[in-house]
């Protein structure tokens, strides 16, 4: 078992809206608690307004079935029609790429994702990237061939493409003692730091098998949540003041009670 505790930080950037959100949920009948991260698909206002509430809708939904695919799967329906009623504009529809962590009352983290936002978990001061981008940028490594630079850009799933990708992870923990910490972020938080070398770049051949990945030391994650949150947003935004994207920082620290 373990107990929980969380902070997000946010930094809009250069861009004129702030389109990321998170959300956090917790079902009293079902024991589960679900942390969500949505980037939303452009620097737009209705986008902007959307993502907050659609990001809680989607960790009420995956806090009540404990399964963060079967909550993605579910909930995007319901954001078509919603979209069509909230008359959006045809050429730009609200959407966005989405990951969704769930903890169960036995321990067990599930994540999952549809587009581009990543999780990270960093134990004994080393840090594993534990999620695969859906974008063009790991079918080109997939394919053996060095991404172009656009190539991150493309996203090939999201969280409203009815039949784009849900990929997802669990993560046993095991007996042994000591604090885990889990990043989510969105690309205009993890990129900077990826170029920098402070979290660790996706596999050659695209894969998040995190027992096999390329582990870094993690001084970026290391201290007090609320700092590190806001570091990973602050120094992302640093790195290019006049480019940057709207960043997200989600750190869940996960305590064993036994």
């Amino acid at each position: 078992m373990f107990t929980t505790r969380q902070t997000a930080s946010q930094h809009i950037g250069s861009r004129t809206h702030q389109a990321d959100a998170t959300a956090l949920d917790d079902n009293p009948g079902t024991g589960h608690r679900a942390w969500v991260l949505l980037d939303g698909i452009g620097d737009r206002e209705h986008i902007a307004a959307w993502a907050p509430t659609t990001a809680l809708a989607l960790a009420r939904t995956a806090a009540r079935l404990g399964d963060p695919r079967a909550a993605i799967q579910q909930i995007r329906p319901v954001l078509h029609a919603d979209r069509a009623a909230l008359n959006h504009p045809k050429d730009w529809p609200a959407d966005a790429a989405a990951i969704v962590a769930v903890l169960t009352p036995t321990g067990r983290l599930h994540i999952a994702w549809a587009g581009d936002c990543r999780a990270y978990l960093a134990e004994q001061g080393r840090v594993h990237l534990l999620t695969t981008d859906h974008n063009k940028a790991t079918q080109q490594r997939r394919d053996g061939h060095a991404p172009e630079p656009d190539a991150h850009d493309h996203l090939t799933s999201s969280l409203c493409f009815l039949t784009g990708a849900v990929d997802t992870v669990t993560v046993h923990f095991g007996p042994r003692p000591g604090l885990r910490r889990l990043l989510l972020a969105s690309d205009g938080a993890y990129l900077p730091h990826e170029h920098a070398g402070t979290l660790p770049p996706p596999a050659p051949d695209g894969s998040h098998r995190h027992r096999d990945a390329r582990a870094v030391p993690a001084p970026v994650l290391a201290g007090a949540p609320e700092a590190v949150a806001r570091r990973i947003t602050d120094l992302a935004v640093r790195a290019d003041p006049t480019g940057a994207d709207n960043a997200t920082a989600m750190v869940i620290d996960l305590h064993p009670t036994h």
